[in-house]
């Protein structure tokens, strides 16, 4: 009984720990910011709103608000390891830019016509 007990907690703390990278420099008045689930407990959709928490957090305390530049995730929740990367800009809550993210998919496959 204690054993199946020791497992299962292990396995709780295994599933539930997510790292997150510090904040970096990512161009002119850009961030990224890594959040990884190497267990795969946590979905990338999860990580991004741990990663969006953050970056707002971080912005908040220069007197500023976030504003997304791009959003990736990989992984596959329960089956590898997952991982979300955000890129952010800290604005003013008057600057122009700071609107509703009009958020799209890059195509992962681009057909080019040679015609």
């Amino acid at each position: 009984m204690k054993i199946i007990v020791l497992l299962a907690c292990a396995f709780i703390l295994l599933t539930s720990c997510a790292t997150t990278s510090s904040i970096a420099p990512y161009g002119k008045d850009s961030y990224i910011l890594s959040v990884e689930d190497m267990w795969g407990g946590k979905s990338s959709g999860k990580l991004q709103v741990k990663a969006a928490q953050e970056a707002s957090e971080y912005c908040a305390k220069q007197g500023k608000v976030m504003r997304v530049r791009n959003t990736s995730g990989q992984g596959v929740q329960g089956w590898t390891g997952t991982s979300s990367n955000l890129i952010f800009s800290c604005i003013d809550e008057n600057d122009p830019e700071n609107i509703r993210p009009n958020l799209k998919k890059e195509a992962d496959t681009v057909i080019e016509d040679r015609r």
